[in-house]
């Protein structure tokens, strides 16, 4: 049993140098504060460091593909081009051929804004089909539609998408829309960063939880398995915690 455990232990290294002879490849955009490029050219951010984490519990390190198009992004997951990506919802498209998801790591939440002293309605609104049905513009991230009454928004011509959260923020303080739905830390920050005075609508729209999306062209059943017992043990340590804490309001 004793020499059984010593050449397990003498392997483990070789297995985990196996399943990472090269890096990770990741997509990288300016999704502050999630994923950005500091004044000293260091990538960091709340999905950076989390990931970065998990990489070296596992022995594994990171590289970040720029400048891709969201669109092209499942495409070359699916291809092998790109290894993983972060923050994926289990609601998106997927096929099993394609990808696993790793078990979920943080939670996601979608918040729906207006600039401060905006008219508001009366009475408040409650839901976004309250919001649609009294002719409120609504501004939405380009994409997949986070909640489907968005398409409905585009149907009656009432939608303006942005690229990023610092745009959309800018087409609010402008009135090019009423209400700006988006992940509620990336649109506090980038409000934060621009200097704009927002209120918080007490109405739903999407709380989640997201996890790592892995490309079967790179990750087996058993290196999925290795990624979720790295993403357990930081959890046990109390290190996603930390992380999370440092960058969440």
């Amino acid at each position: 049993m004793r020499r059984l455990l010593i050449t397990l232990l003498m392997c483990a290294p070789l297995l985990a140098a196996a399943a990472c002879a090269r890096p990770w490849r990741v997509p990288f955009e300016d999704w502050r504060p999630y994923s950005f490029v500091d004044e000293k050219g260091r990538h960091t951010g709340l999905e950076t460091e989390l990931l970065a984490a998990v990489a070296r519990e596992m022995d594994c390190t990171v590289e970040y593909v720029r400048d891709l198009p969201r669109n092209r992004r499942l495409p070359m997951l699916a291809s092998g081009e790109l290894d993983l990506l972060v923050a994926a919802s289990y609601d998106g498209p997927d096929t099993p051929e394609v990808s696993w998801y790793t078990r979920p790591y943080r939670n996601e939440e979608f918040g729906a804004f207006m600039r401060a002293g905006a008219p508001r309605a009366r009475p408040p609104l409650q839901t976004l089909y309250q919001v649609l049905e009294v002719g409120l513009r609504l501004l939405a991230h380009r994409g997949p539609s986070v909640v489907p009454i968005v398409d409905e928004f585009a149907a009656r011509g009432h939608l303006t998408s942005f690229e990023d959260y610092a745009k959309g923020v800018q087409l609010l303080k402008l009135a090019r829309g009423d209400v700006l739905i988006g992940d509620r830390l990336a649109v506090l920050f980038a409000a934060r960063a621009a200097s704009v005075a927002l209120t918080e609508l007490a109405l739903p729209v999407r709380r989640d939880l997201v996890a790592y999306k892995l490309s079967r062209k790179r990750f087996d059943e058993d290196e999925v398995i290795r990624f979720n017992e790295a993403i357990l043990r930081l959890d046990a340590q109390g290190e996603l915690r930390r992380i999370r804490k440092r960058w969440l309001p």
